[in-house]
């Protein structure tokens, strides 16, 4: 791929994230999410690891439309997995077609058991979130409490959830950005502690500090750049 230099990437995520940056501050300040869809969203981003967004988005749609999580604080963890596991195992239709979830046992067990830590400790999810002023307070604590929740999956629902734009989601494309700029030299296994996590993430907030940029929002912006720089030429994904 000899027209898409590091420059022009580079380039090309510095013009969409001040686009990004621009419509986020044309918005209204954001309204607080409820718990329904606190836990919509920490479903989701349980169920996105190693699956496409898409079907990942489908299956915590059918969760929140059963409403097996807003259940009374008697709901037992056995009773719950089993009725995610009935849930996730059931096909779902995605973009036309009928796809099968990946790991309906696995998410099951491990949505059951996020709902009863959080119940235990907290009371809700809202009630978590209000305890942690420092969202990198509230991250350290969902990784190393919540089942199914790394560093990525993380921040992401603290973002999603309208909490901070000062935690990156580094995802493979961001990883494979820094690469290609000479930020740094990492790899997704070497994202997968929480203490990696913060390094390399510091790393990706000082190079957005220069360019004026939250972390949170240049990460979105790199997110669109890679992927469609991968469509152009496969070769570009390792």
């Amino acid at each position: 791929m000899n027209s898409i230099t590091p420059d022009r990437i580079r380039e090309a995520v510095a013009c969409i994230a001040g686009e990004i940056n621009d419509r986020v501050g044309r918005q209204p300040k954001a309204i607080t999410c409820n718990e329904r869809e606190l836990w919509r969203e920490l479903t989701c981003c349980v169920l996105s690891s190693q699956v496409p967004y898409d079907l990942a988005r489908a299956a915590a749609h059918r969760i929140d439309t059963a409403g097996v999580l807003l259940k009374s604080e008697s709901a037992e963890q056995k009773t719950l997995k089993q009725e995610l596991l009935a849930l996730l195992s059931t096909p779902f239709s995605v973009n036309d077609s009928c796809r099968r979830y990946r790991f309906p046992n696995t998410r099951a067990s491990q949505i059951a058991s996020a709902f009863c830590v959080v119940r235990e400790e907290f009371g809700s999810l809202a009630e978590l979130l209000d305890r942690y002023v420092d969202v990198r307070c509230a991250r350290s604590w969902l990784v190393a409490n919540v089942p199914g929740v790394g560093p990525k999956q993380a921040s992401m629902f603290l973002r999603n959830a309208a909490r901070s734009y000062d935690l990156a989601v580094l995802d493979r494309h961001v990883l494979h950005y820094m690469r290609t700029i000479g930020l740094y030299t990492v790899t997704n296994s070497d994202v997968t502690t929480i203490s990696r996590y913060e390094r390399c993430e510091a790393q990706l907030r000082r190079h957005a500090e220069s360019l004026g940029h939250a972390v949170g929002l240049l990460d979105w912006a790199i997110w669109i750049v890679m992927r469609t720089a991968s469509r152009i030429d496969r070769r570009w994904v390792s």
